[in-house]
């Protein structure tokens, strides 16, 4: 089965499990990239599982991605 390709937004504390989780445990997911706000996060967040740092709109553009996983703070999920 080919993996469904993904993009994480908010790329805080949390994201740090999500992310080992869905490159490191879970064949059936390719994490693209990830963004946040705060560029200095994505792009550690980045380097440290090597994905690419994008931007929020950047990962909403990107056709080959089928899925968008939102670790931000619950009140900026809408």
């Amino acid at each position: 089965m080919k993996p469904v390709k993904a993009g994480l937004i908010g790329s805080g504390i949390i994201s740090w499990t999500y992310l080992d989780n869905m490159v490191n445990r879970f064949d059936s997911v390719e994490v693209v990239g990830c963004s946040d706000l705060i560029p200095e996060r994505s792009a550690a967040r980045a380097e440290e599982f090597g994905i690419r740092q994008m931007t929020n709109q950047e990962i909403y553009d990107d056709p080959e991605i089928e899925i968008v996983v939102n670790t931000t703070n619950w009140q900026s999920h809408t």
